[in-house]
């Protein structure tokens, strides 16, 4: 009995090693390969010790090895329950429980390691079988044996949990995988309490360990994994959005999923697939010598036209024969359906569904290139304080307009091969043959589009700019840039709707487009200049002048600044020029002063602009440090209209401006808003009146009364009053009864060069 013990631990060894080899070479690129093999390896570990015991005829050896051998045993046991963690994926379920078996192992490990001396876990007695081979076994289990096997059922239930909670939450085709597992460990510790329940000199269970062995092995790597793969090929190839269809050697179809039948256009017959595919060889009769095919095609299904690119491809085993073939039907229809939606989004506006700017001007220049003898007209659209409308009523109310606009512009296109888009913001554009165009037809859309708000609330002022082509070769952009420079010309309007671009407009743009150029080379070179216009007190008495800005151009000679001013303060130039003539005065004050000429001051402009785009404190302040200057000297003219649209803070800078030293003055006075307003909240120190508004009509004793009060309200605020503009005698008599302080005006003298304005005002 006791060579047939060994002969059968020698096979359980044999068995589990034949098991670790192959797990290693099966099982190398998964995460269970070592887990398992360390099962394994303390398997045959304990089986070893197991045989030690039974082979050697001492009784200390039998102590050790059945000691050993119940050491490996915990050991197998927590590997086997590390392998459950691995093998379930639950790595973390009872960490903390984990720690607590560790230290009550250790104890269990101790306390074996002790027993050859002590006994105190079991005892062992001397047999012989019935050839006379004599060995020891374990012949009394004592109280501390009972600790150890309930620890080792432990270690065991807390896999089976793992393995009950995975089974339960797993989907029917897991179950299989953790179910068998399952069995394996209730088996082995049926099988060990059998054993405990015999009055047996062997333990039968042990030999359970290479069988246990070769179950984990074979169902973890080798059995469940191929069939988990067959199921989950099977379940992708049906859940999969394209079709697959396999056809085997003999041109049998032997498998399909639902996308291939639908493909095959009759789902309800059984046969559909097959007869499709035997059609499909008939038809392409170059497959048979071809591995590999490509080709597109649509079919109809479920009342949709979808689009395919379909594949087919012969298959080769290992050694190169052919096995079979394969059909993968390719459903393309949304990737062409999101380069359709590109492709439009690329070409049109987002919110109106009109082109956008650059397919707009593709598509009329590709009309008008198929029509080269018809002429064409560009219309362009804008809203007036557009930007007004989104703050006021919020940007999906400007939305609602903007759409409203875009199908009053896309039904003048209908119907006449015409072209319409969206520019930019609220910006359109048509591009229309003109035998087709209708100006009455654009204002009837102004009119309906004026009440989008309601009547009461808000008008919506619309403003078109027509360009009739005349020079086709142009960019289509440049001719929505002609068009948008006619409503340039009416933008501020509220009667005119309409404005038809001319040639008058493009050569006054060029000429601004000229200036603009110029301007460095003008600045930099001394090409602007200063020149004084006298103001002159009631007895004849002369206190200073205005700096204005004259441009000497060395081909056009003198420019009056009416034609390059607002175009400077539409670009922002007019502080960078500003700047300049400040300076400009301030050389001339020093020049006086070094002569002498100490009572006469300049004053000089500051324009609207220069308290956004400049630090108007800053530069004047340093000007006036820099030539060791009097800021009393300098005059700061600031016009009506400027102050009136300025924020309060700018309003504060003015008073700074006063605290330095500067004399400021309300220039054009009467010309803008005349606003009272102005003059209650704003400490300015000269009032300078402009006499344009008593020209503007023809009652002219109203006037006066009316000039008189300004000039007694401006003396009642401790204002000195410059009239500007008096080129009559009569009005600068009227002007000095009235309590005038100061007249500036051609009656007196016009602009001059600092020169004369010298020679005639300053050398005596």
């Amino acid at each position: 009995m006791k060579l047939i013990h060994i002969v059968n631990l020698a096979a359980a060894v044999m068995i589990i090693l034949g098991c670790y080899i192959f797990s290693v070479k099966k099982a190398k690129q998964q995460t269970i390969q070592k887990p398992l093999g360390r099962v394994l390896l303390f398997s045959v570990c304990g089986i070893i010790s197991y045989a030690v015991a039974l082979l050697f005829p001492s009784r200390m050896l039998a102590y050790i090895g059945y000691s050993v051998y119940h050491i490996l045993t915990i050991a197998m046991a927590m590997a086997l329950t590390a392998f459950v963690s691995e093998y379930t994926g639950v790595r973390t379920m009872f960490s903390k429980e984990f720690y607590f078996i560790g230290v009550l192992s250790l104890a269990d490990s101790v306390m074996l390691a002790l027993n050859p001396f002590l006994h105190g876990v079991f005892r062992v007695s001397k047999t012989e079988d019935i050839i006379g081979h004599t060995y020891y076994y374990i012949s009394r289990r004592e109280n501390l044996y009972i600790f150890h096997f309930t620890l080792a059922y432990l270690i065991l239930a807390i896999g089976i949990v793992m393995l009950l909670k995975k089974i339960l939450r797993s989907p029917k085709i897991y179950k299989l995988k953790y179910l068998i597992i399952l069995l394996i460990i209730v088996i082995v510790m049926v099988g060990h309490v059998f054993y405990l329940s015999m009055d047996s000199t062997f333990d039968y269970s042990i030999l359970l360990y290479a069988a246990v062995a070769a179950a984990l092995f074979y169902f973890s790597i080798i059995y469940v994994p191929r069939g988990l793969m067959e199921k989950l090929l099977l379940f992708t190839i049906a859940n999969m959005k394209d079709g697959i269809v396999c056809v085997d050697i003999d041109g049998k179809v032997a498998h399909y999923n639902k996308t291939a039948r639908e493909y095959c256009s009759d789902i309800d017959n059984e046969n559909a697939v097959s007869d499709y595919i035997n059609q499909w060889f008939n038809d392409n009769p170059e497959a048979l010598d071809n591995d590999e095919l490509t080709w597109k095609d649509v079919r109809q299904i479920d009342g949709e036209m979808r689009r395919f690119i379909n594949d087919y491809k012969r298959i080769y085993d290992s050694e190169g024969k052919y096995v079979g073939c394969f059909f993968i039907y390719h459903d393309r229809t949304n990737d062409y359906k999101r380069i359709a939606e590109e492709k439009y989004r690329s070409s049109h506006d987002f919110l109106t569904g009109l082109y956008n700017k650059e397919h707009f001007c593709i598509e009329a220049r590709k009309l008008m290139s198929e029509n080269k003898d018809v002429p064409f007209i560009i219309v362009c659209t804008d809203v007036k304080n557009f930007k007004m409308i989104n703050e006021i009523f919020g940007v999906k109310r400007g939305d609602d307009l903007l759409l409203r606009i875009a199908g009053a512009i896309r039904s003048l296109a209908e119907g006449n091969g015409s072209v319409c888009g969206r520019l930019t913001g609220d910006r359109f554009a048509l591009c229309i043959k003109k035998e087709h165009f209708n100006e009455a037809a654009l204002l009837e859309d102004s009119v309906r589009l004026s009440s989008f708000f309601g009547e009461d609330i808000f008008k919506v002022q619309m403003h078109f700019g027509i360009y009739e082509v005349t020079e086709p070769e142009l960019s289509v952009s440049v001719m929505c840039d002609r068009a948008n420079f006619a409503i340039h010309t009416i933008k501020d309007s509220y009667q005119s709707i309409v404005a038809y671009y001319n040639d008058e407009m493009r050569d006054s743009f060029l000429s601004e487009q000229k200036m603009i150029s110029e301007f460095e080379a003008a600045l930099g070179s001394g090409q602007f200049t200063a020149y004084i216009q006298p103001q002159i007190t009631a007895e004849g008495r002369i206190l200073g002048g205005e700096a204005l800005v004259r441009w000497i151009h060395p081909v056009e000679g003198l420019v009056s600044p009416g034609k390059f001013i607002e175009t400077f303060e539409q670009t922002g130039l007019i502080c960078r020029l500003d700047s300049y003539m400040w300076e400009i005065a301030c050389i001339q004050l020093c020049k006086w002063r070094q002569r002498g000429l100490l009572d006469n001051y300049l004053s000089v402009n500051i324009s609207k602009k220069d308290f956004f785009l400049m630090d108007v404190y800053g530069t004047l302040t340093s000007l006036i440090e820099k030539y060791c200057l009097d800021p009393k000297c300098l005059h700061l003219e600031i016009t009506e209209t400027a102050i009136m649209n300025i924020p309060e803070k700018q309003q504060h800078l003015i008073s700074q401006l006063r605290d330095y030293g500067f004399i400021v003055e309300i220039d054009d006075f009467g010309s803008g808003y005349s606003s009272l307003n102005t003059l209650k909240d704003l400490y300015v120190d000269v009032l300078k009146i402009d006499m344009g508004f008593l020209e503007k009509t023809g009652n002219t004793e109203r006037s006066m009364i009316i000039l008189r009060m300004i000039i007694e309200l401006a003396k009642s605020l401790d204002m000195a009053v410059i009239t500007e503009g008096v080129e009559t005698g009569e009005q600068a008599e009227f002007l000095k009864q009235c309590g005038c302080d100061v007249f500036q005006g051609y009656f007196f003298a016009k602009p001059m060069k600092v020169s004369d304005f010298e020679a005639r005002y300053l050398i005596s």
